[in-house]
C-alpha cells in the first residue's frame, strides 16, 4: 500500500468508496446509505483538498481508501476517513489517520453512530462521542418572523464555533443562499438541505433555524447537536421527523460540544 496526496482526478474514485464504504455499513441495518451525487460529493472534497490536506491509499495503482482532513487556527477537523469494503481490516484506516493527523490544540470529527471500529480507532486517538447528531427530515410546518440585518460573522463563529470559518463562508456562498438575521446566519443548499445555522447565542441560531424553516416551500434537511437545544426545539416544533441513525460529534478533552449551531455536514462541520 502506498499513500499519496489526492488529485481532482481521484475524485470519482473517492467517490465509488465512499458509497460502497458507507453502504456496507448502513445497508446491512435495514438503512438507506447516504449517497450524495459525484458534483456535491466533488464540491465538498474539492474545497476540503484546497484548504487542508487529502491522501488517498493505493494499492497496485488502484485507490483503495482516502482520508481528509482541516484546520481552522489551532482547530482541527477529521473531514473523512474511508476505505473500500474489498480492502478493510489491513490497516489502511489507521495508516490515512497518521497521515491527515496534524498539530491541534482542539480537535473534532463527526461519524455514524452505527459505525464502531471507526468510532473506537477515533476514540484511541482522545477523539470520544461527546453528544449525538440528530438529522431531522421533511416539510416544515412552522411560522416565525426574523428580520434581516447584516450578520457580524466573525463575532457569530468565534460564540458558535470557537473559531474563524472565513475560507468556508466563500465555499457555502457558492453553493448554498444564505440568509443573515444580525446576530445570526443561515445557509440553505438546493435540494433542501439546511446548514450551516449558528447564532452569537443559542436562542439567536435558534430563531435564524426558525426563520429557514418557515421560509422553505418544500422538505428540508438539517442536522442538530442534541447538545443545541434550542435548535432541536425549533426542529420538533416544526413538525420535522427524526432520521433512524443519529451521528456522533467526536471531541477531544477540552472541547465543549455546541450549543448556537447546525453544522453544514459532517466533513465541513
Amino acid at each position: 500500500m502506498e499513500l499519496r496526496p489526492t488529485t481532482d482526478g481521484d475524485l470519482p474514485a473517492l467517490h465509488a468508496i465512499f458509497l460502497d464504504a458507507i453502504g456496507s455499513v448502513f445497508v446491512p441495518h435495514g438503512f438507506d446509505p447516504p449517497a450524495p451525487s459525484l458534483e456535491v460529493f466533488s464540491n465538498l472534497q474539492g474545497h476540503i483538498r484546497r484548504t487542508g490536506i487529502s491522501v488517498v491509499a493505493e494499492e497496485e495503482g488502484r485507490v483503495v481508501g482516502y482520508g481528509s482532513s482541516w484546520k481552522r487556527g489551532d482547530d482541527w477537523f477529521l473531514a473523512s476517513l474511508f476505505v473500500g469494503s474489498a480492502a478493510q481490516g489491513r490497516g489502511t484506516g489507521p495508516a490515512l489517520l497518521d497521515a491527515v493527523w496534524s498539530e491541534a490544540k482542539r480537535r473534532r470529527t463527526m461519524t455514524d453512530a452505527i459505525q464502531p471500529v471507526s468510532n473506537v480507532l477515533y476514540g484511541r486517538r482522545g477523539l470520544v462521542p461527546a453528544t449525538p447528531v440528530l438529522t431531522f427530515f421533511g416539510r416544515p410546518r412552522i411560522e416565525a418572523r426574523v428580520e434581516t440585518a447584516p450578520a457580524d460573522t466573525q463575532a457569530i463563529d468565534e460564540f458558535a464555533y470557537g473559531f474563524d470559518r472565513e475560507v468556508d463562508h466563500e465555499h457555502w456562498s457558492r453553493h448554498a443562499r444564505r440568509t443573515d438575521s444580525g446576530d445570526g446566519y443561515s445557509y440553505v443548499f438546493p435540494g433542501g438541505e439546511i446548514g450551516p445555522v449558528a447564532g452569537a447565542t443559542p436562542a439567536a441560531a435558534a430563531a435564524a433555524l426558525a426563520g429557514e424553516l418557515a421560509r422553505s416551500e418544500g422538505d428540508v434537511r438539517v442536522r442538530v447537536p442534541g447538545s443545541a437545544r434550542a435548535l432541536v426545539e425549533v426542529a420538533l416544533a416544526a413538525g420535522l421527523r427524526l432520521a433512524p441513525v443519529p451521528g456522533l460529534l467526536l471531541l477531544s478533552q477540552g472541547v465543549e460540544p455546541p450549543s448556537a449551531l447546525a453544522p453544514s455536514s459532517y466533513a465541513l462541520y
